[in-house]
């Protein structure tokens, strides 16, 4: 009987630690990047006032591909990174003055002369009474189609690479921290959603808790 319980005993502990393993595997499995908005835990410390100036072309990028430099492209991607930062629990935005917003958004995007310079972003971030300012810029982009062979049948897809950098600068200290982001999308609302968030949680990474 005591050897009987042993044995049973000695089962369920396997199918235990069978199970336990099963479950770590799945919880270590990584999402795909930029499948969905990602979630940030709680943040307790104080909120960094930051100001979010609109992203810069790469001139480069304008040459290629011209329809990029539409003012609704622009401002989409400078929305999409605002909500993300939004969503990281850590920062307070101060208000945007309406006619720095425009003219940032002038020289950098509609005249695709790329990001603007750490310098200007500084002071521009003092003016709208910020602790902190974001900057960047739209330095790679392309387009292209990817096909998949099912069968006998070949479909082809619209294939969109974006790729984001931004800096987050200190109006005192002049210190910054880098991060950047390349994603692909069958459009560049998908690319570029993606690649603003890898940027912004690489970004988040390197901020002590």
């Amino acid at each position: 009987m005591k050897n009987k319980c042993l044995m049973t005993a000695l089962v369920l502990c396997s199918l235990l630690a069978a199970a336990c393993a099963s479950v770590s595997a799945v919880d270590e499995k990584p999402a795909p990047a930029g499948s969905a908005p990602v979630v940030y835990p709680d943040y307790a410390g104080e909120k960094t006032p930051l100001a979010v100036l609109p992203m810069g072309l790469s001139q480069q990028a304008a040459k290629r591909y011209p329809h990029l430099m539409e003012s609704s492209v622009g401002m989409g991607v400078h929305n999409m990174l605002t909500d993300a930062l939004y969503r990281t629990k850590r920062f307070r935005f101060v208000e945007q003055d309406e006619n720095v917003v425009k003219e940032v958004f002038r020289k950098q995007w509609l005249a695709a002369s790329g990001a603007v310079d750490q310098s200007s972003a500084v002071e521009l971030g003092k003016v709208l009474g910020a602790k902190k300012v974001i900057y960047g810029e739209v330095y790679d982009y392309s387009e292209g189609k990817s096909e998949t062979i099912t069968g006998v049948r070949k479909s082809v897809t619209p294939r969109v690479r974006v790729g984001i950098q931004v800096r987050l600068v200190d109006v005192e200290t002049l210190e910054y921290v880098p991060a950047s982001g390349t994603a692909y999308g069958a459009d560049w609302g998908e690319a570029a959603q993606k690649a603003v968030e890898t940027a912004v949680e690489k970004l988040i990474c390197q901020l002590p808790n």
